[in-house]
């Protein structure tokens, strides 16, 4: 399999060069095109997808047909946040690495697929990349429509995920993210007996949820957590507010067994505040099983060609497409290349971590 760095970089950088901003669904479609003429050449089946005005792309060696089930497949997004400084379109290679927004999420790992897909050669193996364009936003539309209404299945899903190290992301937490809102009579703040204040009415109930989710002792933080992320209420400071709603995000692992379980004991506390709750999104959490064929060769692999003695598996505290395919029962992880400052100005992808990262897959899909 002939491999050449500079065409790899250059791919890269081209598809950095795209800004493709989730909702800019114009420029993802002006990538596909981009993308679809980089492999007109191989003898790879493309097929375009879109959900409520999201498009996806899947690419395979074999026909795109959801009705049979795929070895292995590989995921990335194309879709970025929005650039926080000027230029950030612009890539530039400086000192190993490639700069510029995406670069390590994660469009370093999606031109590795697409570069790995225009050269696997002959194999028994059913390999599908799927690449989505809102995965910032949730993946409802992209990921999950695969899934949950294509009935896409398969034996192994891999996202190409990049990281500041090396790892492999076998578990990752659930989330639940809802508000609280309530309505009171309100008044003067010189006459506090006439009205209970709205926002310290929904900061007790949120001192009573987060009993709920206590801090543990422990180093990897692997427990589960609530965040008050925003709260809105009252118009000056002599008032007292009569409306407050505040947004909250849990994150949370074992003990708990799902977010219905975590809905239910919410419901109760908040029934008895006086307090009504909006669910604003929720998913579970993902655990893969390490000793699975897939992931245990993938790790096999991964540690002889980083020459890494550590074991690289990782408890993810934040959430990737992954935990789709999990949901339906397929073995999922996150690994890709390396670099640092995703969502941030001089985000940047390591060009060896690229190098390592193809090989490393090259040797995984063609076991």
């Amino acid at each position: 399999m002939f491999f050449s760095k500079e065409e790899l970089i250059k791919l890269i950088m081209d598809l950095i060069r795209f800004e493709t901003v989730t909702k800019n669904q114009k420029s993802v479609k002006e990538s596909f095109g981009f993308i679809k003429n980089y492999l007109k050449e191989s003898k790879l089946f493309l097929k375009e997808y879109q959900k409520n005005g999201f498009f996806s792309l899947a690419i395979s060696n074999c026909q795109v047909d959801f009705s049979k089930k795929y070895n292995i497949i590989l995921h990335s997004h194309i879709d970025v946040v929005p650039p926080s400084e000027e230029n950030q379109f612009i890539p530039k290679v400086k000192e190993g690495k490639i700069f510029g927004r995406g670069a390590l999420d994660m469009k370093g790992g999606l031109g590795v697929l697409i570069y790995l897909m225009k050269r696997i050669p002959k194999t028994d193996k059913k390999i599908i990349l799927l690449i989505t364009s809102d995965e910032e936003i949730g993946g409802e539309n992209g990921t999950n429509f695969f899934f949950k209404e294509l009935g896409l299945r398969g034996d192994f899903f891999l996202t190409a995920e990049g990281e500041k190290d090396y790892l492999l992301k076998v578990k990752q937490k659930g989330v639940i993210m809802f508000k609280l809102k309530t309505k009171t009579k309100g008044g003067h703040s010189a006459y506090q007996w006439l009205s209970e204040n709205a926002i310290v009415k929904i900061i007790k109930g949120y001192e009573k949820i987060k009993r709920l989710f206590p801090k543990k002792n422990v180093k990897d933080y692997w427990y589960s957590t609530i965040n008050l992320g925003l709260i809105k209420g009252g118009t000056a400071v002599n008032s007292i507010p009569n409306e407050a709603e505040a947004g909250f995000d849990i994150r949370f692992c074992e003990p708990w067994q799902s977010s219905d379980e975590i809905i239910d004991k919410l419901k109760k506390i908040i029934q008895k505040e006086g307090l009504n709750f909006e669910l604003i999104y929720k998913t579970e959490m993902m655990v893969t099983d390490i000793k699975n064929f897939y992931i245990a060769n993938l790790h096999n692999i991964a540690k002889k060609e980083l020459n890494i003695k550590k074991d690289l598996y990782f408890k993810n505290h934040g959430t990737n497409d992954a935990r789709f395919a999990n949901m339906v029962g397929i073995p999922s992880v996150g690994f890709g290349p390396i670099g640092d400052n995703y969502h941030a100005p001089n985000e940047f992808v390591y060009v060896e971590s690229l190098v390592k990262y193809f090989n490393i897959l090259k040797k995984f899909v063609l076991l």
